[in-house]
């Protein structure tokens, strides 16, 4: 099991340099002097520092220090093939013509991004509205469209993986949240997932991912931990997260998200008859994975608070 700690600092090398870090990134990629940082803790895996200069709002992403080199820039190329799709993903900065940097003194590689002038559906605590719900729609279309194989990326908070995350930490769960959770793991077991049609996924499309901006469009952020996955685990995700507080249940909400996707591509039966066991499995990390940041790892960060809560009460609703 990887362990990212909670302060978002100790994830990268040499975090004593990360002033350092941010002018010498703003300068390469010409982005004028720095006026304010602030380094954000939404997330779990790479440091996002949020940079204002004179010129603007940027974001300078520090790669988690665990990634390889060749998983840093697996990510950049990731980034790059999103855009060319047409994602609406904030658009990315070079220098000497490359979009990942390297800054030597403190050992860090690093992407620079534009940051969206909006908020996330966490920071706004709502949910998206049904012409929002078919944008999103259609920009997982887009990215599911991406024929494209990376190298698969490490993520214990993914679904599939919830055997694993499950014999760790259903031990220490109260005994109904056991109970809900050990059914969640034979009901995701038994769906053989692997056979489901695949398809190159955001993996992570939840409300601190999703940003609407001033200006009432959307953008996607954070591919961090994009692989290719049964391509319903992004519409299960939505469900269960993105959706979270709107007030259809969950089988409404799975029921507008399959007809909007089928807009844009048929379902297979397999895919909707598996799609109730992949919601429960999805509902069940979601409490598994917020739990064990809180009870192993002392996060106690909004972000955190907020998906142990919305975990316990989805498991519920997509056990009934």
């Amino acid at each position: 099991m990887i362990d990212n700690p909670p302060d978002p600092l100790r994830r990268i090398h040499a975090p004593r340099l990360v002033d350092d870090l941010v002018r010498w990134a703003a300068r390469v990629c010409s982005l004028g002097t720095v006026v304010a940082t602030r380094v954000s803790d939404v997330g779990y895996d790479d440091c996002n520092i949020m940079v204002d200069t004179e010129n603007g709002g940027y974001v300078v992403k520090v790669f988690n220090s665990a990634r390889t080199p060749a998983m840093c820039a697996r990510y950049v190329e990731v980034v790059r093939r999103v855009l060319e799709a047409g994602v609406a993903h904030p658009g990315v900065y070079h220098a000497d013509g490359s979009p990942l940097l390297h800054h030597e003194p403190s050992g860090n590689r690093l992407m620079v991004m534009d940051r969206v002038d909006g908020t996330t559906f966490l920071e706004a605590d709502e949910h998206p509205s049904d012409l929002e719900i078919e944008e999103i729609v259609g920009q997982l279309h887009r990215v599911h469209s991406l024929d494209f194989a990376p190298e698969h990326v490490h993520d214990w908070w993914a679904v599939p993986r919830i055997e694993t995350l499950a014999a760790e930490m259903v031990p220490l769960l109260e005994a109904e949240d056991r109970a809900l959770v050990t059914a969640a793991v034979d009901a995701f077991r038994a769906l053989r997932a692997d056979r489901l049609p695949q398809a190159f996924s955001h993996g992570d499309l939840t409300k601190a991912n999703v940003m609407r901006t001033r200006s009432g469009e959307l953008a996607i952020l954070d591919f961090a931990v994009s692989n290719r996955y049964a391509r319903i685990h992004d519409l299960a995700m939505a469900a269960v997260n993105l959706m979270h507080k709107d007030p259809r249940t969950l089988p409404e909400r799975v029921d507008l998200l399959t007809r909007l996707y089928r807009k844009h591509a048929p379902l297979t039966g397999a895919e909707l008859d598996a799609l109730p066991g992949y919601v429960f499995a999805t509902a069940a990390m979601e409490l598994l994975g917020a739990e064990r940041e809180w009870s192993l790892k002392g996060n106690r960060s909004h972000e955190t608070r907020y998906l142990r809560a919305l975990g316990r009460e989805m498991v519920r609703a997509a056990a009934v």
